[in-house]
């Protein structure tokens, strides 16, 4: 994990991916106007998270109030 002066260098590092049944494949798309995009985009920097997990996050959450 460390080059040859005892530095991590990314050459050497194996990434680590899950196992395929972990992994998230399927996509959902929708439209959303550029103040939206803006609105979401805010959010999820307030979450400290990208905008698709904090998306995932909050819309899972509403999925099941409903």
């Amino acid at each position: 994990m460390t080059g040859g002066n005892g530095v991590a260098t990314l050459g050497t590092m194996k990434k680590r991916r899950k196992p395929k049944a972990e992994r998230q494949q399927p996509r959902i798309r929708f439209r959303v106007t550029e103040d939206e995009k803006a609105n979401l985009e805010a959010g999820a920097a307030k979450a400290h998270l990208e905008v698709s997990a904090w998306i995932r996050a909050t819309m899972l959450r509403e999925a099941e109030k409903a």
